[in-house]
């Protein structure tokens, strides 16, 4: 069989993401984390990728406290775009630290907890 440009890999292998390399591998990682720890996945690669291009914090996504993170605002249900939220990863560690150190009842996440609210809400005052 020869080899057929644009649809496969130098080694013969079909491509699986069709997304761009980095952020099939940001993609793949989340999902073997969240396999790793037994939690349900729902997003498919497209709708994760679209969910971070939209936030407008696609570039600042990392594990430094000035990144941003996805995180779940139910933690029993599945990841998904409808129980995902992005938010400020100093965000996510200062309500650890109070839940964890301090002995503060935890609270689940919200819908004004994200970004992408709070930057629509800044436009609209």
């Amino acid at each position: 069989m020869p080899f057929q440009k644009g649809n496969k890999y130098g080694n013969g292998r079909p491509k699986i993401y069709h997304i761009p390399k980095e952020w099939a591998k940001r993609y793949s990682k989340a999902q073997a984390q969240a396999k790793f720890r037994r939690e349900e996945w729902a997003f498919d690669q497209d709708t994760w990728y679209d969910m971070w291009m939209q936030s407008g914090y696609a570039e600042h996504l990392g594990s430094q406290p000035h990144n941003y993170c996805m995180t779940r605002k139910d933690p029993i249900e599945a990841w998904s775009p409808k129980n995902c939220i992005i938010i400020p990863r100093r965000q996510h560690l200062k309500k650890g630290a109070y839940v964890h150190f301090h002995g503060y009842p935890n609270a689940p996440w919200e819908d004004r907890h994200d970004v992408r609210k709070q930057d629509e809400e800044e436009k609209t005052v």
